[in-house]
């Protein structure tokens, strides 16, 4: 999609560009500004304070988002955290993130709403975010916008996601709460699960991942491997924070030049272990998770020591990242196969 550089809108957002491959970024992240053409819009809902003192908004956990109503949706962030979804209807790997954001957000009890945006009837919204593939996904916050992820993640990398918008939301004081029939089922099922896993997300990490969420990505991680080192039976939902975290960091670091990483990696030989790690991170960031793991295992196979090493080294923080990934179980063991 091509930069959409006319000012016409009325009412102009600042549309993130950095990190928009990164896998989990944070709402912390650096914007610049490209507005989106705009039409003052309401979403017809009206603010009640619950018994609790939570700002209860009525309406829809799942909305669709258009030019028109985009400037209505930016309000409703100021509320509530909102993490827009752009897709097309003709793009498969949207159809199969669709439903995992779908139940993620309910799980989260009217705490996060979904917005949709059909980038083929909405473009400017598409263009001023500067989507260059889809499924993108970002971030709304108290009006500003942040990215998130790119490309159809598996549903754990996705509710880490929304862990740390949640964490970063509670920071930023924006704790509303959508109220309706949909929403308020979704709560009460949230709430008897957050009771059982409360304690399988301690305050530390919460923290941690919004230290991560902010770009302090070397706090982040002192924080959460000091946390292991303290905790070393909870090493298997640790650990892939730890990788997903250094993932953001890599990435991060590597901004712009990660778009063109796969095709350096391409042109590079195999022994060129920095330039392959570099596409790898590259490839999953874009959700091409077979190609990240299979670039990495030729690696393996072409490379012997410290070089080997690294590759494998990666493919673990892959594996962690991926989670329960069907496509895990297999490159694992050809990865084994490759070692021994």
């Amino acid at each position: 999609m091509t930069e959409n550089t006319a000012n016409t809108a009325q009412n102009p957002i600042d549309a993130t560009t950095a990190g928009a491959g990164a896998t989990a970024a944070g709402a912390g992240a650096t914007a610049t500004s490209t507005p989106v053409p705009t039409q003052a819009a309401s979403t017809g809902d009206a603010t009640a304070p619950s018994s609790t003192g939570e700002t209860l908004i009525p309406g829809e956990l799942v909305r669709e988002v258009t030019e028109e109503n985009f400037e209505a949706i930016m309000e409703l962030s100021m509320q509530v955290p909102v993490v827009l979804d752009m897709w097309a209807p003709w793009c498969g790997p949207c159809r199969q993130l669709g439903p995992i954001l779908e139940e993620a957000v309910a799980e989260a009890g009217g705490r996060i709403v979904l917005g949709k945006v059909n980038v083929d009837e909405s473009p400017a919204i598409g263009q001023a975010f500067r989507v260059q593939g889809i499924p993108a996904v970002f971030l709304l916050l108290g009006g500003r916008p942040a990215p998130l992820f790119t490309g159809a993640v598996p549903a754990t990398a996705v509710k880490q996601a929304f862990d740390v918008v949640l964490a970063e939301a509670q920071k930023q004081g924006i704790t509303g709460r959508v109220s309706g029939q949909e929403a308020d089922s979704a709560a009460g099922t949230a709430q008897t699960a957050g009771a059982a896993g409360a304690e399988a997300k301690p305050t530390e990490l919460q923290q941690a991942q919004a230290k991560a969420a902010a770009g302090d990505f070397d706090a982040a991680l002192a924080d959460l491997e000091h946390y292991l080192k303290a905790n070393p039976t909870e090493a298997p939902q640790v650990e892939p924070l730890i990788s997903q975290v250094r993932l953001q960091a890599r990435s991060a670091q590597q901004g712009a030049e990660s778009v063109a990483g796969v095709e350096h990696g391409n042109a590079a030989a195999l022994t060129d272990v920095p330039a392959q790690l570099a596409a790898a991170d590259a490839q999953m960031n874009a959700s091409d998770a077979a190609g990240a793991l299979s670039r990495l295992l030729a690696v393996v196979s072409q490379t012997a020591g410290e070089d080997r090493e690294a590759a494998r080294e990666r493919l673990v923080e892959y594996f962690q990242i991926l989670g329960d990934d069907p496509i895990v179980a297999p490159m694992r063991q050809k990865l084994m196969t490759l070692l021994y």
